[in-house]
């Protein structure tokens, strides 16, 4: 097996069948039709990957087809479907680098225990108590892995929704500051927090 680093939130929607492609400016090797899928140090910028667990292995992923990017040149188009989860565990590899990985490396999860499958076959069931146990974890690690400023509105408020509100805001915040220095006028729409995708790898306690 090899392992290869793929950025958050990428690697938790794909884990969760929600993204069915990969973009990379090469072809995986001949010989890798499946990888273990360790999300990336540093997340997307601009993307919201607060409670997603950075530097950990997430699961094994199959590649199932390879194809030139029709979007953009030079890029190829890997569409890929989970295949099983694994314990998590951190592992720091450098990025567009398949990294052998020994059996040993890494921990399935069983398969039929877990439920992620019965799980995508019915996205908007709840998650099985195995499976939540599984996303609690990743969770408690990505809170950790949190700037200082939402680590603190979670232990004092205990809600997902004031973190996810927080950083809507500095986003906000951000985009005005950004327009400011450019010269464009702070436009102001009423600004509301709107409802973020919560269809992720974290509590079901997001929802409180």
């Amino acid at each position: 097996m090899k392992a290869l680093v793929v950025p958050q939130p990428i690697a938790n929607d794909v884990m969760l069948g929600q993204q069915a492609l990969l973009a990379f400016p090469y072809e995986p090797a001949a010989d890798v039709a499946e990888f273990l899928m360790v999300s990336g140090d540093e997340p997307l910028p601009d993307e919201y990957t607060l409670g997603l667990a950075l530097g950990y292995q997430l699961g094994v992923v199959t590649i199932n087809r390879v194809s030139p990017s029709t979007d953009v040149p030079g890029f190829f188009e890997w569409e890929v479907a989970p295949k099983m989860l694994v314990a998590p565990k951190a592992m720091h590899l450098e990025p567009d680098t398949f990294t052998p990985v020994a059996e040993t490396d890494y921990t399935p999860l069983e398969i039929e225990t877990i439920g992620l499958f019965a799980w995508l076959a019915e996205p908007h069931a709840a998650f099985s108590p195995a499976l939540q146990a599984h996303a609690d974890a990743l969770v408690a690690i990505g809170a950790q892995q949190m700037p200082a400023k939402y680590r603190e509105i979670l232990a004092q408020t205990g809600s997902w929704q004031e973190v996810d509100a927080a950083w809507e805001d500095a986003q906000f915040e951000h985009r005005n500051a950004h327009m400011l220095a450019h010269g464009i006028p702070e436009l102001d729409f009423g600004h509301q927090h709107a409802e973020l995708p919560k269809l992720n790898l974290k509590s079901q306690h997001d929802s409180e």
